[in-house]
């Protein structure tokens, strides 16, 4: 099944031209083109077809409608997806003040304009009830009586759409307009395509099966409604769309990342505007917004119940009421659902629908439109959330100019020797997300993304068209570290069922001091082959001139790790001795150090830092495993630095309190105040041989039991 993005509306628009019936067609021609001979219906076809392409006759025409016409276009132009549910269009209409919704919307298929999905056109079908075909449009109100309402779907061109956009919606003020006392949130848009990722992988696994009626069977209902990263909650504390993992099914099938066939969703493609940035890959999301049919963010999933959804149009009527704010200021979601509901035809009586008055506004403001990254978040002094939109969310619905969301950081991944991928978020981009995909099992999703390599990933990835230079290359040019070579071999096994392997009968392998002296030898002439950004295989020794290379002592890699790293007296910087080190000493250090200067005399350090040491526990190491380090090479424990950073935030948080401070002439005295019960309970702790700290709201119970032994306490300097 196509998705609505890679659809060719041109192409629709004459398929359905031609199955007017040619009085039909005829008249819809004589309002859109205005012909002066008497042309064929062929003719007619191409030349409406041809016009609904031309910008200066679409806004002649756009001129010689109504208002309520321009306005039902614009609203359409709004959401960027040209195809709609008429019922939805005539929600629209009712909610901005229009007492006939359907009349603008058959005037606008009358004007050519607007135009029926026909069901050789659809995008889809709703299982088990597939639509009825005409094989001619008489009139649109006979196409009215047949279709049945789900199939009642109208599309307009994009040209025609965009053109409207502009027009007056008669919205008026924003309401629910406060202040803010927090910071305004805004999400970094990857959150859905990372979602999307992982359902991708899932699915390629394993297809969704689903019954006879369209539903999942329970096992694939228990993977995606209990699946952590496809449910997992927002790191901010905001709302969460309900059913999220049905959320990402009913997107991707929107997006062509699953499709259906033989009952069964399958893997299909992850989208192409990915490669183009993030606001084009959002931009996708966007515009699957108005075709939610099997998820809301009242109910969240409602697999079968999809008649009378009014949030397509309501989601829409939410943004465009948060246009309506002036430059910074901020709404309260209930206000904007308050007056979604007090003009929105589905909730005009509270009295037919009780049960629909519950709050949704909050899921999808706070949830599902804060992580495509369409609204900002802050906190009120009451502690409420307000929204405003964001420069990609004015932009999305053709209100502002496409904002520049470049990452900024193409060094983001960290390839372990064991072979997990950390990927930092800040410098994800959806195009990585897609590579990464191919190739590298999701793990988790947080500030610091998890994947890991295996043969089944790498297998998959390969039958996809992926080569051994491919993944490799996305590695290495993303990666802050060269890739570990025990991962540079794995990679290059796996990939042998399909690629070409060198193979040395004898070889050797030279590890350099920094890249740059592997390049500059390259560059001289050296005979070797890079593997990594230090390390280089000659398949010839005698091909090595050995007077031009500084030569260390060979390394027994059977034998346990040699003690080559030295710790500072700030407990955090680590000098290695080049000159004792193996060639796994630096992926070890990796995982928990960052490089702290240049190679000087014979060393290089690394410094601990709170980023490494919680990239570190994110990556599974623990207070054990840094201890085991230490012992092995350092030759000592770790660090009270070093275990601070790593395992510090694990334990109570510090207290701050205020107490005095008691101090006596001796230490007996102390010894006494200590031991007297009296007293005894009034003094917190001992700090030195002769202070002691009391609380402040005890000093007149001390003075009190002084005085009984006749000693005063001096106040004189609080």
């Amino acid at each position: 099944m196509p998705s609505a993005a890679s659809r060719d509306w041109s192409d629709i628009l004459r398929q359905t031209l031609a199955r007017y019936d040619e009085p039909l067609l005829r008249r819809i021609a004589a309002r859109l083109i205005k012909p002066r001979n008497q042309w064929p219906a062929d003719e007619l076809v191409t030349r409406c077809a041809a016009t609904a392409a031309d910008v200066a006759v679409i806004d002649r025409r756009l001129g010689e409608l109504d208002a309520a016409g321009r306005r039902l276009l614009a609203l359409i132009g709004h959401s960027r997806q040209p195809l709609w549910n008429m019922g939805n269009l005539v929600e629209l209409l009712i909610a901005l003040g229009q007492e006939d919704g359907l009349a603008p919307v058959l005037a606008l298929l009358e004007a050519g304009l607007l135009y029926p999905l026909l069901a050789d056109e659809r995008l889809g079908s709703v299982p088990g009830n597939g639509p009825v075909r005409l094989k001619a449009v008489r009139s649109f109100e006979q196409w009215l009586a047949f279709a049945g309402p789900e199939n009642l779907q109208v599309f307009a061109h994009p040209l025609a759409m965009a053109r409207a956009l502009g027009e007056d919606l008669g919205l008026g003020e924003c309401p629910g307009v406060v202040e803010v006392t927090g910071p305004a949130q805004e999400a970094d848009g990857l959150e859905w395509p990372l979602r999307l990722a992982v359902l991708w992988q899932q699915v390629a696994g394993a297809p969704l099966r689903r019954t006879q009626q369209g539903e999942f069977f329970k096992r694939d209902l228990e993977r995606l409604g209990q699946d952590p990263l496809l449910n997992a909650p927002s790191a901010e504390g905001l709302p969460a769309p309900p059913d999220a993992g049905f959320l990402a099914v009913a997107l991707g099938e929107s997006e062509g990342i699953v499709h259906e066939g033989d009952g069964e969703l399958r893997a299909g493609e992850l989208p192409a505007a990915w490669d183009e940035g993030l606001p084009a890959a959002l931009e996708g999301l966007f515009k699957a917004l108005p075709r939610l049919r099997s998820w809301n963010a009242l109910d969240g999933w409602r697999h079968g119940d999809t008649t009378g959804n009014p949030f397509p149009s309501a989601y829409l009527l939410c943004l465009l009421l948060l246009s309506r704010l002036p430059a910074g200021d901020w709404a309260l979601p209930a206000a904007v659902q308050e007056w979604v509901t007090l003009h929105h035809p589905y909730w005009a009586s509270e009295a037919l629908r009780p049960s629909r008055q519950r709050d949704w506004a909050l899921a999808f403001l706070l949830g599902l439109a804060y992580q495509l990254r369409l609204v900002q978040a802050a906190r009120t002094a009451e502690a409420e959330w307000a929204v405003r939109l964001t420069a990609l969310g004015r932009w999305l619905l053709g209100l502002g100019d496409a904002p520049s969301l470049d990452a900024g950081y193409p060094k983001t991944l960290l390839v372990q020797p064991n072979l997990e991928v950390v990927a930092y978020r800040q410098g994800l981009t959806p195009a990585l997300v897609a590579r990464l995909t191919r190739f590298a099992a999701w793990q988790s999703l947080g500030s610091a993304c998890t994947l890991q390599l295996g043969p089944e990933s790498v297998y998959r990835a390969l039958e996809g068209g992926l080569t051994f230079d491919d993944i490799l290359r996305t590695l290495e040019q993303h990666s802050t570290r060269a890739t570990p070579p025990a991962v540079v071999d794995l990679l290059r096994t796996w990939s042998n069922k399909r690629e070409r392997i060198s193979i040395y009968p004898s070889a050797a392998l030279l590890e350099f001091a920094t890249a740059e002296q592997l390049s500059e030898a390259l560059a001289r002439g050296f005979p070797g082959v890079r593997l990594s950004d230090r390390l280089a295989v000659v398949a010839h020794e005698s091909a090595i001139d050995y007077s031009l290379f500084r030569l260390t002592a060979s390394r027994d890699f059977v034998a346990p790790p040699e003690q080559c790293v030295a710790l500072a007296g700030d407990g955090v910087t680590l000098t290695v001795d080049l000159a004792r080190a193996d060639l796994l000493l630096e992926s070890e250090l990796t995982r928990f150090a960052e490089p702290a200067g240049g190679t000087a005399s014979g060393q290089r350090s690394y410094r601990l830092t709170p980023a490494s040491l919680a990239a570190a526990r994110a990556s599974g190491m623990t207070v054990q495993g840094l201890e085991t380090w230490f012992l092995q090479r350092v030759g000592g424990p770790a660090s009270a630095a070093a275990l601070l950073l790593l395992a510090g935030a694990e334990g109570p948080p510090p207290a701050l309190r205020h107490h005095l401070v008691l101090h006596v002439a001796t230490s007996e005295l102390a010894d006494g105040l200590e031991q007297w019960p009296a007293t005894r309970a009034l003094i917190h702790e001992r700090l030195g041989p002769t202070a002691l700290s009391i609380a402040t709201e005890d000093v007149a119970s001390l003075r009190e039991q002084l005085a009984r032994i006749g000693i005063s306490l001096d106040a004189s300097s609080i």
